[in-house]
């Protein structure tokens, strides 16, 4: 990652595993300050040992739920007391769920909801028919994020990386069981953390769609519809 996150402040949700973990731990590696947030305590706690050691301190988790505002609240206050400043929110918590609509109850569609439109993927550009409320959450980030796209005339930027299957344990933790065809197309992680440095360094993109595919590696996505995904 460029030079220029050196000494920013970033606050990173879903921070102690999968993308957050990485996210977090290239930051810090280039001179960022990051605050891990996450419900996963032992996980946060040990990166954030484990990353203190590397940097002199530049890491601090705390243990939040991102559904509760009362929660955010905090961690944005600790973040602003203990550093000054907040330059870059990676808003990354997620869970998966693959349950048909009909059989979709309502606490499972509330629980999906709350947690995944602050987080997106390709479910959010392409139908879902086997997890059609996961794909409505992250189609209602993608609408977000060009909506606040003006944002960019008062200093703000606002980005969506959307990124196809990769081997995360959020995608172990679904219980989705997906065919050898889409496993051996996996999108490593590594790349999905290039696209997040993209959105971070380039100042030209504000309410951009960053997708990441094994066909296109990192681009811009344009096309506003597109053919449901067949192969589950």
């Amino acid at each position: 990652m460029s030079p220029s996150v050196f000494g920013k402040v970033a606050i990173v949700t879903g921070g102690a595993s999968g993308f957050g973990k990485e996210i977090s731990t290239r930051l810090v590696k280039q001179g960022a300050k990051v605050v891990i947030v996450d419900i996963q305590q032992s996980a946060g706690l040990h990166l954030e040992h484990e990353l203190n050691a590397i940097s002199n301190g530049a890491c601090k988790f705390i243990e939040a739920n991102v559904v509760s505002p009362d929660h955010m609240k905090h961690v944005f206050a600790v973040a602003a007391s203990l550093y000054g400043r907040i330059d870059i929110v990676v808003p990354n918590a997620g869970i998966a769920q693959r349950i048909p609509f009909e059989q979709d109850d309502n606490d499972s569609w509330v629980a999906v909801i709350d947690v995944d439109l602050t987080g997106a993927s390709l479910a959010g550009l392409y139908p879902q028919p086997p997890s059609p409320v996961y794909a409505a959450a992250k189609a209602g980030l993608v609408m977000l994020t060009r909506s606040l796209e003006h944002l960019k005339k008062q200093g703000i930027r606002v980005n969506t990386i959307c990124p196809s299957f990769s081997p995360t344990p959020l995608l172990h933790a679904g219980d989705i069981h997906l065919p050898d065809s889409i496993k051996s197309r996996f999108v490593p992680v590594s790349l999905v953390v290039d696209a997040f440095e993209k959105a971070i360094k380039d100042e030209s993109l504000a309410g951009a769609i960053i997708r990441v595919t094994p066909e296109f590696g990192i681009d811009i996505y344009k096309e506003s519809r597109q053919k449901a995904l067949s192969k589950f």
